[in-house]
């Protein structure tokens, strides 16, 4: 792994691994996770935590196979973030038309056929389909999570206000306001939500977004922070 200096600096043992968008690409992450795994192993820490940045569902192959995925990590202390893949189906299985047509829209339907369920079958039979401890996982997602000088959230936040005043549909949506911001914004914002063309982490002194396009074809990208530096894994 290659290291790098990092905007800012975590206190000694604290070693963060933070998981761009996933998109339905399990093989991808269980490939991941096992790198994790094996660096945990070759450099043993109390202190490490997983941060996965939301978006685990939708557009690519295996939504449900993701999701057991993140179910089934236990090396060490795991934070899920909800996207806003996760926001869009969760408002639909609680009765939102639009939010049903956008899902089906943007990728729902592979998520579907990943839980057996046929695309085209009525909305008010998702439910009944969708296990019920995925639909409990969705449901348990948390919009941010902070360490240190770290704040990780899975699009970004808007410029000027604190996060007590931050509201969900910036955290899971912002894209122009917050990734055209140069503002020193308090914290270092870690995030996805938006594919790096370059498909390669895009590290910045105010941000660092994780989200390298897995689904498009790119990597699926792990930055991993510890003292004062980062290092990549890709799968």
């Amino acid at each position: 792994m290659k290291w790098l200096k990092a905007p800012a600096t975590l206190p000694v043992g604290t070693r963060i691994y933070a998981i761009g968008d996933v998109h339905g690409c399990a093989d991808q992450l269980r490939a991941l996770h096992d790198l994790i795994r094996a660096d945990l192993k070759a450099n043993p820490t109390s202190g490490a935590s997983v941060v996965h940045l939301g978006d685990f569902i939708d557009r690519g192959p295996d939504s449900a196979g993701a999701i057991e995925a993140v179910m089934g990590f236990k090396a060490c202390p795991v934070v899920n973030l909800r996207g806003n893949h996760e926001d869009t189906l969760l408002a639909a299985l609680d009765g939102d038309s639009p939010s049903a047509t956008d899902w089906m829209y943007y990728g729902g339907s592979q998520a579907l056929a990943s839980w057996g369920l046929d695309p085209l079958a009525p909305r008010d039979s998702w439910a009944a389909g969708i296990p019920a401890a995925h639909i409990g996982f969705l449901r348990g997602l948390r919009l941010h999570h902070q360490v240190g000088p770290y704040l990780f959230v899975h699009a970004g936040i808007r410029p000027g206000l604190p996060l007590g005043e931050q509201t969900p549909e910036d955290l899971l949506r912002i894209r122009g306001a917050f990734l055209d911001s140069e503002a020193d914004h308090g914290v270092i914002v870690v995030h996805g939500h938006t594919p790096v063309r370059e498909r390669e982490a895009d590290l910045r002194e105010n941000r660092i977004n994780l989200d390298t396009g897995a689904v498009f074809g790119g990597p699926l990208t792990c930055g991993v922070l510890e003292e004062g530096r980062i290092g990549i894994l890709t799968a």
